[in-house]
């Protein structure tokens, strides 16, 4: 088996009874997230006093601002992100919400990568009519089910080569 398993092709509607919810990242992957931003916290705090002392521009203190709200909100997305596949639609919540209906995905691929699925967050990637690339992370059993269902029988319907 290859190290990264992908599947392409076009995708269809969902088969009945393959709907499920779950969390977009697994839980050693939120794990990993805590321990990064406790470091992060730990050295800034440690390295307070020699930041302070700094002679700070107006527009470096922006960057750094802008900086640690992008880090602070990708996190708590980390934490909370939820993805949704019913028979029509796939959703995840996000600072913005993904959502793509299956009758507009014109390429599916999806990527899992055995054994380090708690380091590398399983995905799939769906190229849009009209909107580009869309990636959505599963890390429910169910989901993941579904997704490989989409992508296998959008590889049974691709043309053969």
């Amino acid at each position: 088996m290859d190290a990264i398993a992908t599947v392409t092709g076009n995708a269809s509607d969902l088969p009945p009874g393959l709907a499920a919810e779950g969390p977009a990242f697994p839980i050693l992957v939120k794990v990993l997230a805590s321990l990064l931003m406790a470091a992060l916290v730990y050295w800034g705090l440690r390295t307070a006093g020699e930041l302070a002392a700094v002679a700070w521009t107006g527009g470096a203190l922006t960057f750094l601002a802008l900086a640690l709200v992008m880090i602070a909100v990708c996190y708590y997305w980390i934490l909370r992100s939820r993805t949704c596949i019913t028979e029509t639609h796939i959703r995840q919540t996000w600072a913005w919400r993904k959502e793509v209906a299956l009758a507009d995905v014109a390429h599916i691929k999806m990527v899992f990568v055995p054994y380090l699925d708690w380091l590398i967050a399983p995905r799939v990637a769906v190229r849009v009519r009209g909107r580009g690339m869309v990636v959505f992370h599963a890390s429910d059993r169910r989901l993941l089910q579904a997704f490989a269902v989409l992508s296998l029988r959008a590889l049974q319907m691709a043309p053969a080569r």
